[in-house]
């Protein structure tokens, strides 16, 4: 599954709760979406509890698997990405095994002229994006189940560094593709 390339995508991942990640796909977002249409997807195996909330259509229901549109500004990440000016902000609830079925559902129902932010922990293990970004804890090690995400990340940055407020940076969009402005050793901040 690691052949298919995806270049219009870009995958967020990081060393676990509050580090930056949803910030910083927040502020890729505000940043590039005057120019660029974005799609933005979080995924996770927590359950996005709906309790009669308007703000939440479900788009598809399996027994793996559950993907959620948002439709209005909440508190939840998957609508902090859509206030930021995510064209569409997709939520997808499942466990790794169906992951990549559930990532693809969403996907293939897009045209290839948007740019793609994807928040996952464990989607780099299905697709190939074209930047993956690591947010590393300035107060823990990396977990061991982690370590594979950091790996494979095409950039590294520190939770609370100016760059996860300001992408522009690092980040550029061209021709419906994410790109780093500098090669990766140019970067004091990895």
């Amino acid at each position: 599954m690691l052949n298919n390339s995806y270049n219009n995508v870009l995958t967020i991942c990081g060393d676990g709760r509050n580090v930056g990640k949803t910030f910083l796909g927040a502020s890729i977002i505000s940043h590039f979406s005057a120019n660029n249409e974005i799609i933005a997807i979080k995924i996770s195996k927590f359950k996005h509890l709906n309790h009669g909330n308007d703000s939440l259509r479900e788009v598809y229901k399996t027994h793996f698997y559950t993907i959620w549109q948002e439709l209005a500004f909440s508190h939840k990440d998957s609508a902090r990405y859509l206030k930021a000016g995510a064209k569409i902000s997709y939520y997808i609830e499942c466990d790794d095994a169906h992951l990549f079925d559930a990532f693809l559902k969403v996907y293939n129902t897009l045209s290839k002229s948007y740019l793609v932010i994807c928040e996952s922990a464990s989607i780099t293990k299905y697709i190939k994006p074209k930047l993956s970004i690591f947010v590393a804890s300035k107060n823990y090690e990396t977990a061991r189940n982690k370590l594979r995400c950091l790996n494979q990340s095409s950039l590294v940055l520190k939770e609370r560094s100016i760059e996860i407020a300001m992408p522009q940076l690092f980040l550029l969009a061209h021709n419906n593709k994410w790109k780093l402005k500098y090669s990766k050793a140019n970067y004091s901040y990895v």
